[in-house]
């Protein structure tokens, strides 16, 4: 089964909950992707050289939740 994944990127956080002015792209994953594997999909997508640019990877549930950070293989089974 693949998940599309919408990013928002290139934008300012207002608040914990809002983030502003971004841009939007998406990719599509296999459900068992691995973290390093996210992450090199996601920087390749948005052109990241991440030798030299760390990214890092929030996910929200719903519209006014808080973002939860995905640094890990069980943070991508849990969320994705």
């Amino acid at each position: 089964m693949n998940i599309s994944i919408l990013l928002r990127h290139s934008g300012i956080w207002v608040s914990e909950v809002k983030y502003e002015s971004y841009k939007s792209d998406g990719i599509v994953v296999g459900q068992s992707i691995l973290f390093l594997n996210l992450k090199t999909a996601i920087s390749a997508e948005l052109d990241i050289d991440v030798s030299r640019k760390n990214i890092e990877i929030s996910y929200i549930v719903e519209g006014n939740s808080s973002p939860m950070k995905i640094k890990n293989d069980m943070g991508v089974k849990l969320y994705l």
